[in-house]
């Protein structure tokens, strides 16, 4: 203990250990270590316990030899120095070890060597664009079919980095002359504590060597941003990673940020926001508001809006196509295959289940809705689909028939002709002329004409076959055949969103498509409403709800922009 500083009388300065020393002692594991100490070079320096001093008392000429070993190693020892002056206890040669501070800076050291030497081999060698990779590339941004698109653009050959940094064709000294020039740029200290956007300009002309001339995913975009703030690569070997909903509520959620878009959008041609689609669905198409989509949106579940196909005042199914829901599935109708009518008996899955197929007459309408024009011929149905092919067929009535005798009731040929007769007769008698029944067959409808009870099949002397107006819109036209408009059926209500009803085959449809049983009306949208959607798609409801759940982007830019 030291008292002012100053060290105790009994402090013994040669047994002190400096934690400069490099070199311990190797009895220093046993508690006993020597005093001397090994030599800096790591050499034990131990010979004796003491160093004996001769004492002469007076009158004496040749004096005593005195043992000076010190207290804490047992004090003077009974025998006491030899004659000539050594002492009597030899200390046994020990191999000292290297201290902690030694071994620290050995291993420091040998690491510091061994990553050199690393860096040196690999950043020189034929792998170093692997080495320098942080993690493997999208598939979009890898493989062959992407170096062969890159080769020509960025002026080298290669695949991976090369593609896109540019640099990595250089040798080490022009990575050198390169990482120096950063120091000014994002790569900065001031720049990177600092809460201003980085500069990705580097990388960004590096994205639009193949993705011009989009230079973000709207037109109204009022401020732009870096393409690696959102779409980040170097994430695993699959598609490019989903964008955070974060990103996308930076600009979307921020009322400012969308006032500025809306101000911008104003005035600027509707074809800067129409959206590509691949050739074969059939899109419903709403309107673009005159300030575009700009409200301010933080999370689907809070104050995302309902649906644009389900507002008030929005464009309605165009669709001249007559059809109850209401009626086929609470209606008094037969079974199907012993099956009463659902949404399944008309809307099937496509081929990987996220959409439906689309509606087809031969496939989900003719099984109740009969095309027999004669119910005494049951096998003899009008053509569907071209209202010239029916005109034709009326007209060519007697072949008809007689084809019909020789194929479907293998009649004899002598028999054919009375057949044939017989039936025209029948016909003439209901109908009195062609014209009448080409006028019975386009224009009779549910409401007027010649029309038998449909779903219960029971119409006495009257055809199964309803007339072309009772579903279609059918327009007469003087000398030719009538004109039939096409029904359209939109396969995609959410064009700007998407959907995988594979992913909800566990849920009724009635849970999500809960106001069918009551439409009447084919221009009402039977859509999931948005706050039907909230129920799961919500952190309440446990799924997922991020933004690039539903929506992707970007929309290709027009001609010429």
């Amino acid at each position: 203990m030291s008292v002012g500083g100053v060290p105790s009388p009994d402090f013994d300065e040669t047994r002190y250990e400096r934690p400069n020393q490099d070199w311990v002692c190797g009895h220093t594991c046993d508690g006993c270590p020597c005093r001397i100490g090994p030599s800096p070079k790591g050499e034990c320096r131990a010979t004796t316990e003491c160093q004996p001093v001769l004492t002469t008392k007076e009158g004496e000429t040749k004096g005593t030899w005195k043992c000076t070993r010190p207290k804490d190693w047992g004090g003077a020892c009974p025998t006491g120095p030899k004659p000539d002056g050594t002492c009597c206890n030899a200390i046994p040669k020990c191999r000292p070890t290297r201290s902690v501070r030694n071994r620290r800076g050995l291993v420091t050291r040998t690491v510091i060597a061994a990553s050199a030497g690393v860096l040196l081999v690999a950043l020189a060698g034929p792998w170093r664009e692997a080495f320098v990779n942080p993690a493997p590339l999208s598939q979009h941004h890898s493989g062959v079919e992407f170096e062969k698109m890159t080769a020509g653009r960025v002026g080298a050959a290669g695949q991976g980095c090369v593609s896109c940094h540019r640099e990595t064709k250089d040798g080490f000294a022009e990575w050198t002359a390169t990482a120096a020039q950063v120091g000014t740029r994002s790569l900065s200290f001031a720049n990177l504590v600092s809460t201003h956007p980085k500069d990705f300009s580097r990388m960004d002309a590096s994205c639009l060597n193949c993705h011009q001339p989009l230079a973000f995913h709207a037109a109204n975009i009022a401020r732009e941003t870096s393409c690696a703030v959102c779409h980040v690569e170097h994430q695993g070997r699959g598609p490019l990673a989903a964008v955070a909903s974060q990103n996308c509520t930076d600009c979307h959620g921020a009322p400012a940020e969308m006032r500025a878009a809306a101000e911008k959008g104003r005035g600027m041609p509707a074809a800067y926001y129409t959206k590509t689609h691949l050739a074969g669905p059939m899109f419903f198409q709403d309107h673009r508001p005159p300030e575009g989509f700009t409200e301010t949106i933080t999370s689907f579940a809070g104050d995302h809006p309902e649906f644009r196909a389900l507002r008030p005042g929005s464009p309605r199914d165009e669709n001249t196509l007559a059809f109850n829901h209401a009626v086929h599935l609470t209606g008094d109708i037969p079974t199907l295959g012993g099956k009463p009518l659902d949404c399944t008996s008309c809307h099937r899955p496509d081929s990987n289940g996220a959409f439906m197929q689309r509606i087809s007459f031969e496939r989900d309408c003719r099984a109740c809705h009969s095309l027999q024009f004669d119910e005494r011929n049951p096998g003899l149905e009008l053509p569907h689909g071209d209202a010239v092919f029916v005109r034709a067929y009326l007209r060519s009535l007697p072949t008809q028939y007689a084809d019909h005798a020789t194929r479907k009731l293998r009649l004899p040929a002598p028999e054919i002709p009375r057949y044939v007769e017989a039936q025209m007769l029948q016909l003439r008698t209901r109908a009195r002329t062609g014209e009448l029944l080409e006028e019975h067959v386009f224009f009779s409808d549910l409401k007027k004409g010649p029309v038998a009870r449909i779903a219960g099949l029971d119409g006495p002397a009257r055809a199964k076959f309803a007339g072309c107006a009772s579903c279609h819109e059918v327009t007469p036209r003087p000398n030719s055949a009538p004109r039939i408009t096409p029904p359209v059926m939109p396969d995609r209500w959410l064009h700007r969103g998407q959907f995988d009803h594979a992913k909800h085959t566990q849920m009724a449809c009635a849970s999500c498509h809960a106001t069918a049983t009551k439409s009447k009306l084919t221009a009402e949208i039977l859509m999931p409403t948005q706050q039907s959607c909230v129920r799961c798609h919500s952190p309440k409801g446990g799924v997922r709800d991020t933004c690039t759940e539903c929506h992707n982007y970007p929309i290709a830019p027009p001609p010429g922009w």
